[in-house]
């Protein structure tokens, strides 16, 4: 069977989602994020303008995560390709999502905050895609040091369990994780 993608057809746009996270110092990463919306044949506006093809927005954010708490601590965005003069402030609504903790909930809170009116639906597909993108950068921080290979009850009920079929609370990675002691109490795995 093909897939659809492989269907002889005219493509049309694209969007790619770029993400890279970066150790900063000891206590924090930083989370970049960059996306871009290309429109890859001519077009016509409202006004019945043609338009040719572009990069009609093209946007990144920039966050540092504290370490011990996964909490964004700094947040910057920059808008190189808007398609509206009109959307450059919209840029400041994301400054309402410093202090935030990356754990189960960020994704509702930030929809509360800066979802439709209140913000850019492109600008917030961004930020929720680093969200999870910045939790595999944290564990690949840590899982460089064998000091730091134990999980807490809090990080495990938080970022694994029943997050996907193999970490289903059922399953037996999970049964594997807690049977070799690879649970600590919180004070334990932060002296660690």
């Amino acid at each position: 069977m093909k897939m659809l993608s492989q269907i002889d057809s005219e493509k049309i746009h694209t969007r790619q989602i770029d993400i890279t996270i970066y150790t900063h110092d000891s206590d924090h990463l930083i989370v970049y994020g960059e996306l871009k919306d290309n429109r890859l044949i001519p077009t016509y506006s409202l006004s019945m303008e043609r338009r040719e093809p572009v990069t009609v927005h093209g946007m990144r954010i920039a966050i540092k995560v504290e370490l011990k708490s996964l909490t964004i601590v700094e947040l910057e965005v920059e808008t190189p390709q808007i398609p509206h003069k009109e959307c450059d402030p919209v840029k400041k609504s994301l400054d309402t999502i410093v202090g935030l903790q990356l754990k189960p909930g960020f994704s509702h809170k930030v929809r509360q905050r800066v979802g439709g009116p209140k913000g850019c639906i492109h600008l917030t597909t961004l930020l929720l895609a680093m969200a999870p993108a910045a939790l595999q950068g944290y564990w690949t921080h840590n899982d460089r040091n064998p000091e730091k290979r134990k999980l807490t009850r809090e990080q495990m009920d938080h970022y694994l369990v029943d997050t996907c079929y193999v970490w289903r609370r059922e399953g037996p990675w999970l049964k594997e994780l807690t049977s070799k002691n690879n649970i600590v109490e919180s004070e334990e795995a932060e002296s660690s």
